[in-house]
């Protein structure tokens, strides 16, 4: 005793199992186990996996399949002394994971989709069902009762039990595949969701009711008992305890806070124990009676969302792994020693998954979809997961199956979840549901269509409108049809409204009216014709004199005007909300929202975009907006895959150089040695993956600019300084994406002297660049906001003429050292440099000059955007 107090230095074997102090050794086999499960996720969340794959697998891999083959590993790691509190702590998880669960139903969806939901919800658990009742006659002749002192178990609960195993879907795993593969407001994506909620709530009833079966089998009477008192118990909650507990929390203010009190979680967190409780004191299972509480929690003003986020971090990173990694540790694959074992695992495979998407493709296709949209949904409901390892664990401790069937069933599992998104993506590809929207749209529009089957072959022979970017007159015919600004972390808000402020402008408005002006005016033409006021050439061009009179002394003219020119029509704004998804309740709370199939509902929802929302109705620019929840290994394949149109504009602003970056907040940071150095911080501090860059260049359908922020994090800022930009041309040639960077320079100025202000910055361009200066002007000669003192042009010396000794100085080198001035240069933190980024492609798809710019940018902090003009084929 006086050594295991003394601990290891009094010679105590930590490994060596005491009760009076469990936590040792538990404490080592959570670790081993969160260690294990979050390596092996590692390669699965490459194959976007949902990471219940991992935690099982880890604790196959722990269990007596593969590391319990070597001598004493388990009786030393893993003694089944110790197993009752490692299960105790994994049942606590599980129970507040069924509560999450609760939490998760929403009836006011399946409310709104009722019809669809309950034909597919029902149906798809329907016909497994029954798949499931013929596969356990030969399983249990096969292997149940074998053993005459274990437990003997009646054909009827082992026929539900395993009936209920193959017919439930994995509704959580189900939300973050929808999710991943932005399918959640997608029209089969919202039938998936209100069928799988049905599909859920049903099969924890049929599992509920196997449980009792089982409990209850020695005296079949106690079976009416448990199953009226089961029924009682939801009633009391569902109806008088729910209103209560509503108008407690109403009464206290409780729904109108940004996240709960201590007190109203302890309360709500005594409920749910509470049933537990009961429920499994009546012969039940305790994960019922959380369940049964998680459906009771009001769901006004988001609460379930923030009672989720305050209380699932530490059960979903800790607690909910070990009861999955527990769930594996039971799995022994050595038993399936048998060629029969493995006929009944690909039979169960097989039955699983083929039977779910035979109902699920049927039942969808009579409601109304498509026939690749209903096998999608058929796929979708196939998956098993996390929901399927509660039951199968919940019928290894009621003893209705053995540890071989457990394993068996187990493998199931893990392959029905494993090929759900690789299946999906091949019947229901990004490109076919794209095409489907748009004739979606077009029928709501009373447009005739051809066959929706062909609308791929049909799309492939349209022909769009090209909007070309190739010489000085398109950068004034050009027009951007939208803005989309992608948010990705909520500290590049400021620096994306700054310069959308610059860029973007409100409504250009047409007269629908004739113009009504005295007679004597109209009769004097010579006069208008010789006045001094210069005409405004781009809006009224013609002026039409119709001799219709309306009484003596007026005459109507009609105004016929031309097309006004790109930067003078409005750009419409998208904002996206890029948010990382997670394994977090409240983020599948959030996405499966009852009104995530209302598209102007993010925008009230999501606090970050009715920032974006606000300033469009101050700049009266037409507004929409979208919540994209994304990995961060997805993060680029999700905004290749937004709705946009080729002359549509994706800004992404990023976070770049930081005073943070070496720790002190008011010390200069050192300098960034190379573009290496700066592009890694770029990517970690915006929480971007390896290859974003690459998938963006690879797949983006539109033209892109991205905005680095290097002043975001300033202590001190004068208000008063204005903003100032330089456009840099650092090539003799002009590029189609020069000739965007020149137009979102223009667009700029434009916004700045219709605002009453005059613009501010230089267009730097290649000194052999010499015919520049001439088209630029005669470009901008009819315009009446613009004259040569609007903008200036600075002719630079070619860079590989500017050289020392031992390189050769980059275009924004000698821009920085001899094309500004004195005030220029200590005004660089008020200015941003524009770029074009000409050829846009590889794993770092940017060329020397942009990975300088971006290089001085972070280290003399400015701001940089670069701009890249997609090319239609």
């Amino acid at each position: 005793m006086a050594s295991s107090t003394g601990g290891v230095i009094s010679g105590h074997n930590p490994f060596v199992y005491n009760s009076g102090s469990p936590i040792t050794l538990f404490l080592f086999q959570a670790c081993l186990i969160l260690a294990t499960c979050n390596l092996i996720h590692i390669p699965f969340s490459k194959l976007r996996q949902p990471k219940v794959i991992s935690e099982v697998i880890a604790g196959v891999v722990l269990g007596p399949t593969v590391l319990g083959q070597i001598p004493n590993f388990t009786d030393t790691v893993f003694p089944s002394s110790s197993i009752p509190g490692l299960n105790l702590t994994a049942n606590l998880g599980i129970i507040l994971f069924m509560f999450f669960l609760g939490l998760e139903v929403d009836t006011g969806f399946i409310k709104r989709h009722l019809k669809k939901a309950l034909a597919i919800g029902l149906v798809t658990l329907a016909i497994p069902f029954g798949c499931g009742c013929l596969l356990a006659i030969p399983l249990f002749h096969e292997y149940s009762n074998k053993d005459p002192n274990a437990r003997q178990i009646k054909f009827t609960v082992f026929m539900v039990f395993i009936a209920v195993s193959l017919a439930v879907t994995a509704f959580p795993v189900l939300c973050r595949i929808l999710n991943e593969l932005r399918l959640i407001k997608d029209r089969a994506g919202i039938i998936v969701l209100a069928a799988g909620i049905v599909n859920d709530i049903v099969g924890w009833i049929l599992l509920a009711l196997s449980v009792i079966l089982s409990s209850a089998s020695s005296n079949p009477i106690n079976t009416v008992y448990i199953l009226l008192c089961t029924m009682g118990w939801f009633l009391l909650y569902s109806y008088p305890l729910k209103y209560v507990l509503r108008w407690i929390l109403i009464r206290t203010h409780e729904l109108d806070r940004t996240q709960p009190s201590p007190m109203a979680t302890m309360f709500i967190l005594f409920i749910m124990f509470i049933s537990a409780y009961f429920t499994d004191i009546i012969g039940v299972h305790p994960i019922f009676g959380a369940f049964i509480a998680g459906l009771i929690v009001p769901r006004e003003n988001n609460y379930v969302i923030k009672l989720a986020e305050r209380m699932e971090d530490i059960p979903n990173i800790v607690l909910i792994p070990l009861y999955f990694a527990v769930a594996g540790l039971n799995v022994d694959l050595t038993l399936l020693n048998e060629g029969r074992d493995w006929g009944y695992v690909f039979a169960s495979i097989g039955i699983a998954i083929s039977s779910k998407i035979l109902s699920g493709s049927v039942a969808a296709h009579l409601t109304g979809l498509f026939w690749r949209e209903s096998a999608a949904v058929g796929v979708l409901m196939s998956c098993k997961g996390i929901v399927e390892i509660v039951v199968l664990t919940v019928g290894l401790n009621a003893e209705i199956i053995d540890q071989k069937i457990f394993g068996m069933f187990i493998l199931m599992a893990l392959v029905s979840t494993f090929v759900t998104t690789p299946l999906t993506l091949i019947i229901y590809p990004e490109s076919y549901r794209m095409d489907l929207q748009t004739y979606l749209n077009k029928e709501e529009q009373g447009v005739e269509q051809s066959a929706p089957e062909n609308i791929l072959k049909d799309n492939e022979s349209q022909s769009y409108p090209k909007n070309n970017m190739s010489s000085f007159q398109d950068v004034k015919n050009f027009h951007i049809t939208q803005v989309i600004n992608i948010t990705n972390t909520v500290e590049t808000v400021s620096s994306s409204l700054e310069f959308l402020n610059h860029m973007t402008y409100g409504k250009w408005k047409v007269h629908s009216e004739p113009i009504t002006l005295p007679a004597k005016v109209a009769s004097r033409s010579s006069s208008l014709s010789a006045s001094t006021v210069k005409p405004n050439h781009n809006k009224i061009k013609k002026l039409a004199r119709i001799w219709s009179r309306k009484d003596e002394d007026e005459t109507v003219l009609s105004v016929i005007e031309e097309s006004p020119y790109g930067f003078e029509l409005e750009i419409p704004l998208k904002a996206i909300h890029l948010r990382l998804l997670t394994e977090r309740t409240a983020d599948l709370l959030q996405s499966s929202s009852i009104s995530n199939d209302d598209p102007h509902y993010t925008a009230n929802s999501d606090s970050l975009l009715q920032i974006f929302n606000i300033f469009s109705r101050l700049s009266q620019t037409e507004f929409s907006s979208e919540v994209v929840f994304s990995t961060m290994r997805e993060k680029a394949t999700n905004i290749v895959s937004l709705d946009m149109k080729a002359s549509d504009l994706v800004l992404l602003p990023l976070k770049g150089a930081s005073f943070e970056f070496n720790g002190s907040p008011i010390a200069t940071h050192e300098p960034y040695s190379n573009f290496e150095h700066i592009h890694s911080h770029i990517l970690g501090l915006n929480e971007l993956s390896s290859n974003f860059f690459a998938v963006i260049s690879s797949s983006l359908k539109s033209s892109f600019a991205m905005l680095i922020s290097n002043t975001g994090d300033r202590l001190n800022v004068d208000r008063f300084k204005k903003k100032k930009f330089h456009l840099l041309l650092p090539y003799s040639n002009l590029s189609s994406s020069d000739f965007l960077a020149l137009h979102i320079y223009l667009l700029i100025c434009y916004r700045d002297v219709k605002d009453c202000g005059s613009a501010q910055g230089m267009i730097f361009i290649n000194k052999n660049n010499l015919t520049f200066v001439d088209k630029f002007y005669e470009l901008l000669s009819d315009q009446d906001w613009f004259d040569e003192s609007v903008v200036n042009v600075v002719p630079i010396e070619n860079p590989n003429k500017v050289q020392s000794e031992y390189y050769t100085k980059a275009f924004i080198d000698v821009v920085l050292e001899f094309g500004l001035n004195r005030k220029d240069l200590m005004d660089l933190e008020e200015s941003t440099f524009i770029i074009a980024e000409r050829y846009f492609s590889g794993d770092v798809p940017f060329e020397n000059e942009t990975k300088e710019l971006i290089l001085q940018g972070a280290n003399r902090k400015f701001d940089v955007l670069v701009s890249h003009y997609f090319r239609q084929c």
